[in-house]
């Protein structure tokens, strides 16, 4: 009897022990709302009049890159093209609505259409039909005189897919861009890319150690940070994607993290103030005036992440004792903190809606980081990422239903994206050393 209470205390207490661990290491989830997808056919388009190479190469990207993007927006459900008919489509009236009825695909929506390439020209005609009424939703025709082109026509179309299915909830992900800092030989330069990491560019090329860039609203200029060969000190600079460069002068030995309010007058940083032994949250007007220091602590404050309002500030600061994540109003008024979980919080990022605010947190006595979201109303929170290699610096997309992230996963630190709910996993990048992701804005 005696070692059968003993076996059942010592059940007990180890049921106790897991379940501290457990709500240790994962907080309360925050439950997203789920809908029926949206079933969606996305056929190969086919060409228009016979099959040159040229048009078959044409083909092969924009279908691709069509098909990719549908499936990536989070909105679709999108049936195994196994189970399509064979017969070809390239209008409206090759269409036989009865064929996509079946059991097999009972599909909501159909997007079919051609392409064709003559004398480097590419013309390209989109449809989108409604299954079950057999009427036309879109028709798009797009004219393309670069083959460099292609990509963008099928992003543009994916786009206006999402925009017409989600009900205007999303203006899609496709024409989207996003920013990094990219270890080059022994600078550190910044970065643009198509969402999907198609056509990089680089934005600067002065040689020096440029990091975390932030897209101005309009997406005409990065802010970042950048140390010349020839510079002591870390200085602000905002650059134009057409070229031209100016910076925020500051006394600091150090700068990091500049963000643009939701409006584009002011700018946001993290910098240690000449004679000052921690760093703050200041905010000045993009030409350098008006600098106010937010925080004036003697804690370590810095990462700021303007709420889509322009209202509140969310940043990192030690003044618990480690780097959590805090929240004050944008003049620096009623702080608060917003996780209280302990480790070591870092890179907050604000939803576009105003729901939620993404960081990675190094949970105590763990080595690595992990993507996690705060709801900002009732401090609930959701792990995000898990597995192998550390993940940070997260990023929402425009439409808030995706992040970006770098992770070391697969062995040096790369860009990956995926939708909200851990799906549809990409890595973007696979060369060098690729850090800091920032998603750009739409376009107005």
């Amino acid at each position: 009897m005696t070692r059968g209470l003993q076996g059942a205390a010592g059940a007990l207490l180890l049921i106790v022990l897991c379940g501290l661990l457990w709500g240790r290491q994962s907080p309360d989830a925050v439950i997203f709302p789920t809908a029926s997808p949206t079933r969606l056919a996305v056929a190969d388009f086919t060409p228009r009049a016979g099959g040159a190479a040229e048009t078959q190469t044409a083909l092969s990207v924009f279908n691709k890159v069509l098909f990719d993007d549908l499936k990536f927006s989070a909105f679709f459900e999108i049936p195994s093209q196994s189970f399509y008919p064979l017969r070809p489509m390239r209008v409206p009236q090759d269409v036989v609505f009865e064929d996509w009825r079946v059991p097999t695909l009972q599909v909501d929506f159909l997007v079919f259409g051609n392409l064709q390439v003559d004398v480097g020209r590419t013309v390209v005609e989109a449809y989108l039909y409604d299954v079950k009424t057999g009427e036309q939703v879109l028709g798009k025709r797009f004219t393309v005189n670069d083959s460099a082109l292609i990509r963008r026509a099928a992003h543009q179309f994916a786009d206006e897919v999402v925009r017409q299915l989600s009900a205007g909830a999303s203006r899609g992900i496709g024409s989207t861009r996003i920013s990094v800092a990219t270890l080059k030989g022994d600078s550190k330069e910044i970065q643009i890319m198509d969402y999907d990491g198609a056509n990089v560019r680089t934005v600067t090329a002065n040689g020096g150690i440029n990091k975390f860039p932030a897209w101005s609203p309009d997406n005409k200029r990065l802010a970042f940070v950048t140390k010349l060969p020839a510079v002591a000190r870390w200085e602000l600079w905002l650059q134009g994607l057409e070229g031209g460069h100016s910076k925020i002068p500051f006394d600091s030995s150090f700068v990091s993290s500049p963000a643009f309010s939701p409006d584009g007058s002011r700018i946001a940083f993290g910098a240690r103030a000449a004679q000052k032994q921690a760093a703050d949250v200041f905010v000045s007007d993009p030409s350098g005036r008006a600098i106010r220091n937010l925080t004036n602590h003697p804690s370590i404050d810095t990462s700021p992440a303007w709420s889509p309002t322009g209202g509140q500030i969310a940043f990192i600061s030690d003044r618990s004792g480690t780097p959590q994540v805090w929240v004050m109003d944008s003049d620096g008024s009623n702080v608060q903190r917003l996780v209280t979980e302990g480790g070591h919080c870092d890179s907050p990022s604000w939803s576009p809606d105003g729901r939620y605010v993404l960081y990675s947190w190094q949970a105590p006595r763990q080595w690595k980081h992990d993507v996690y979201l705060v709801e900002a109303a009732t401090r609930k929170i959701r792990q995000l990422t898990s597995g192998f290699g550390s993940n940070e610096s997260p990023a929402w997309s425009p439409d808030g239903r995706h992040i970006a992230f770098q992770s070391t996963r697969t062995g040096s630190k790369q860009i990956f994206i995926m939708n909200l709910d851990g799906k549809n996993l990409k890595q973007v990048t696979a060369y060098g050393i690729n850090e800091s992701p920032a998603w750009s804005h739409y376009e107005e």
